[in-house]
């Protein structure tokens, strides 16, 4: 029994038909998701939940913004080059690639976080350094 890629839980003739707002309905999804997130990151941190912040919001911020700048080469490929292919696939490449960035920033977020760490660790010592001497 192989699966099919043209199906997707009874709605492929619905996803297939409006494939132009696939594109839009998938990419407003990724943007709005983020602002949405963003504001209740902002409230938690208000609310000194620093924990929740930094262990499911800022991670899964980071699963979304990383799945818009890896999604937008497969769509380009997908909807310019090769026209034929159905809504429904570019759907699937969609969930793919959410899932797989979500599946390395859970197993590489220390490492991440050690990142951008460092990079404000260096803007704060450059700005120690260009201060005006007084």
């Amino acid at each position: 029994m192989e699966f099919n890629f043209n199906t997707f839980f009874g709605y492929e003739d619905k996803i297939n038909a409006l494939k132009d707002m696939v594109l839009i309905y998938g990419f407003a999804t990724i943007i709005f998701g983020s602002v949405a997130i963003l504001i209740i990151g902002t409230i938690t941190r208000k609310l000194g939940l620093v924990y929740i912040n930094s262990k499911i919001i800022s991670p899964l911020m980071l699963c979304l913004g990383l799945t818009l700048l890896v999604a937008i080469l497969p769509t380009i490929v997908f909807y310019v080059v090769s026209y034929d292919i159905s809504g429904v696939k570019l759907l699937y490449s969609w969930i793919t690639i959410f899932v797989g960035m979500t599946l390395f920033v859970i197993f590489n977020l220390k490492t991440i976080k050690s990142v951008f760490h460092g990079f404000g660790m260096v803007s704060e010592q450059e700005e120690f350094r260009n201060r005006r001497r007084k």
